[in-house]
């Protein structure tokens, strides 16, 4: 009896050995079982083995002996490779020269070292100075000079825009209100023009005389008018679809007014009181100085390369004063 027991207890603890060996088995080819593994010696550093000197590249002859082991599966140089670049912009390392050959076992390995405080607020300063900007009042007077200028830049009618120019229209493609404001300092050549009329081709002039002297200052500014003859009958985008297909006109124009009524060109009758020319057809012409002077006026049989007109235009682009 005692040896079937003993026989029966031998199998039974057999049996145990043999069902733990198999669990061991089974687990040790579980998905992640390898990891848990390789993280199994960080998870088991004491709070007491840490290292304040660890990774401190002025420890000598350290080469990494303080630092805690890498997890197998993460010690890949495809994995080190791809972190390499991150370590560089969050920690600060002595590495190797341009020079240093590129199979250096060590390079990657070297410790990293600490910045000195002073390094750090060098650093840092800046950028929080620029964070904390937006925050930061302005001195009064500084304040108070910036939101002058922004009024400025932003108001259509500026403080130093000649009488003549304070004015607005309708840009003739978009019908965007402007201010002739926006040409103060410049020389100006205001014509009123038709899309049917005998003096119709005076557009490849203007755009001519446009281009060859806007560098300089001159700028031709078209006022389309159904005045005389009944010729500019069409819309503000038919006029301007002719205008630019038929003669590459890109110089600015205003949408279609009539330039012998004051409540809607008030901008023809002052130049008409300035020069004492006054529109009788289409294409009349007049020259403003840079100071918003109107000058001179033209009638329709003045052509844009006539040379009394050009001579003019050169002598007021001479004068670069803007006030």
């Amino acid at each position: 009896m005692n040896r079937k027991r003993t026989a029966v207890t031998a199998l039974a603890i057999a049996a145990t050995i043999m069902a733990l060996l198999g669990a061991a088995l089974v687990l040790k080819g579980l998905p992640g079982r390898d990891v848990v593994d390789a993280l199994g010696p960080i998870a088991s550093v004491p709070e007491g083995a840490a290292d304040e000197t660890a990774g401190d590249a002025r420890v000598p002859d350290d080469n990494g002996g303080r630092f805690l082991p890498v997890p197998a599966p993460l010690d890949d140089e495809r994995v080190t490779d791809a972190f390499a670049p991150l370590a560089k912009l969050s920690c600060h390392r002595d590495d190797p020269s341009d020079t240093a050959a590129a199979d250096d076992a060590d390079a990657l390995d070297a410790p990293l070292a600490s910045w000195s405080p002073e390094a750090q607020r060098a650093g840092i300063e800046p950028l929080l100075a620029a964070a904390l900007a937006p925050l930061t009042p302005l001195p009064a007077a500084q304040a108070e000079r910036l939101a002058e200028a922004a009024q400025a830049s932003d108001d259509p009618m500026p403080a130093d825009c000649p009488d003549l120019l304070r004015q607005q229209f309708k840009r003739l493609q978009t019908g965007e209100s402007q201010s002739l404001c926006q040409f103060r300092g410049k020389v100006l050549l205001i014509v009123n023009t038709a899309s049917y009329c005998g003096y119709t081709g005076q557009y490849e002039g203007l755009e001519a005389l446009y281009r060859k002297y806007k560098g300089r200052g001159l700028v031709v500014v078209g006022f389309p008018s159904n005045d005389f003859g009944g010729q500019e009958p069409g819309t503000n985008r038919e006029i301007g679809e002719f205008c630019r297909l038929t003669y590459g006109v890109q110089f600015p124009m205003f949408e279609k007014s009539s330039v012998t009524k004051v409540h809607s060109n008030p901008l023809f009758a002052a130049l008409g009181a300035s020069t004492g020319v006054v529109p009788q057809w289409n294409f009349y012409k007049y020259v403003v100085d840079r100071h918003g002077r109107a000058v001179a006026g033209f009638d329709s049989r003045t052509t844009p390369d006539n040379a009394q007109l050009v001579q003019l235009i050169e002598r007021l682009l001479a004068d670069r004063a803007e006030g």
